[in-house]
């Protein structure tokens, strides 16, 4: 009687597929790191854009912000449509006006109920990014 020698033994198949859980044991939490580590990366890269864009608006806008920290811009003014308040700005604003593209967005999260709030000194101004989650998603 001839052995069928084509094909591999049950034990062998098992050792192939305990080796490959061991290396992917080893692989998984390096892959996650290096993941969590590029989504920071892009958040502070979205964060960066998003005040980019806010300080090009109100070099464009100077009379509507705030001359002192604290002070507003008039909230009654409804003339040019502004979303903004007491030197409030929405990321959908400055999509709408063509100072951020409408595809910058957080994996996490969309960026559209974001704001940023820009006060002042005598001197120059400021921009604090605040991340609106509205549904929980948002990682920051």
């Amino acid at each position: 009687m001839q052995k069928n020698s084509r094909g591999f033994t049950l034990i062998e198949l098992i050792g192939a597929i305990v080796i490959l859980a061991v290396i992917a044991l080893i692989a998984f939490p390096a892959i996650i790191s290096v993941l969590d580590s590029g989504q920071t990366k892009v958040d502070s890269a979205t964060k960066d854009l998003v005040i980019s864009a806010t300080n090009k608006y109100v070099s464009e806008h100077v009379n509507d912000f705030p001359k002192k920290k604290g002070s507003g811009a008039n909230d009654d003014d409804t003339s040019q449509n502004r979303t903004y308040t007491n030197g409030n700005i929405t990321t959908t604003e400055l999509m709408e006006n063509g100072y951020l593209e409408p595809t910058v967005y957080n994996k996490n999260c969309e960026i559209q109920d974001d704001y940023v709030t820009v006060t002042s000194n005598t001197k120059r101004y400021f921009y604090e990014y605040k991340v609106v989650d509205t549904n929980g998603a948002c990682k920051k």
